[in-house]
C-alpha cells in the first residue's frame, strides 16, 4: 500500500495542504496536526484532495473528531476536488471543478445541439 504525503505551503496568506495517496484514520490524524500547527487563524485552508487514492471508512469520523478536539475552524476550510465529499467535516466546503465549458451559449448558437436535449419529447 502506498504511503500517505502531506505537503503543506502558505499562499497568498492562506494555508494550502496537498494530500496524495491513502486517506486512513492515521492520515486523519496527520493531516489536523499540520493544520493545527501551520494554521494562525488568517486566511483560509484548502486541503488538496485530488491524488487521494483511496479513503478508510472511519477517516472521515477521525477527521471530524479531531477537528473539534482541536479547535480548528471548519467554516475555514476549503476541500477541492471529489474525494473532499468523502472525507470533509461537517460546515467544510468542497470544491468539485468540472470539466471546461465547452463555449457553448445554452443553445442559442448556430448548429448547436444542446437545444434539442431541452426540447419536449
Amino acid at each position: 500500500m502506498r504511503e500517505q504525503t502531506i505537503i503543506v505551503s502558505q499562499q497568498n496568506g492562506h494555508l494550502h495542504i496537498n494530500l496524495n495517496g491513502h486517506f486512513t484514520a492515521e492520515t486523519a490524524l496527520q493531516l489536523s496536526n499540520a493544520i493545527a500547527r501551520n494554521y494562525f487563524g488568517e486566511g483560509r485552508i484548502f486541503i488538496h484532495t485530488g491524488k487521494i487514492a483511496s479513503i478508510s471508512p472511519q477517516s472521515r469520523r477521525t477527521f471530524s473528531d479531531m477537528i473539534d478536539i482541536l479547535d480548528l475552524p471548519p467554516e475555514k476550510m476549503y476541500l477541492t476536488g471529489s474525494p473532499g465529499l468523502k472525507i470533509g467535516p461537517d460546515k467544510s466546503r468542497v470544491i468539485v471543478y468540472g470539466k471546461a465549458n465547452s463555449g457553448c451559449a445554452g443553445g442559442g448558437c448556430d448548429d448547436c445541439t444542446c437545444h434539442d436535449r431541452n426540447e419536449p419529447e
